[in-house]
């Protein structure tokens, strides 16, 4: 699911530290296909969560 490659056109810089990087690094090396990148893992994992919790987002909202 988190390795599948999305097509990303409008690319952001976001800063996470480098311990974390390693550790996504490690996943993708040894689970990812040779166009698996780290960007992709992150912005696959951030939308399963937006989905997962989009119900909990839209209720902080209205607070």
């Amino acid at each position: 699911m988190f390795l599948a490659v999305p097509r990303i056109t409008d690319r952001k810089n976001v800063f996470i530290s480098n311990a974390t990087r390693e550790m996504i690094v490690g996943v993708v090396r040894r689970f990812g296909g040779e166009k698996t990148s780290v960007s992709g893992f992150i912005e696959n994992m951030v939308l399963h969560h937006f989905k997962i919790y989009e119900e909990d987002f839209e209720t902080w909202k209205k607070l």
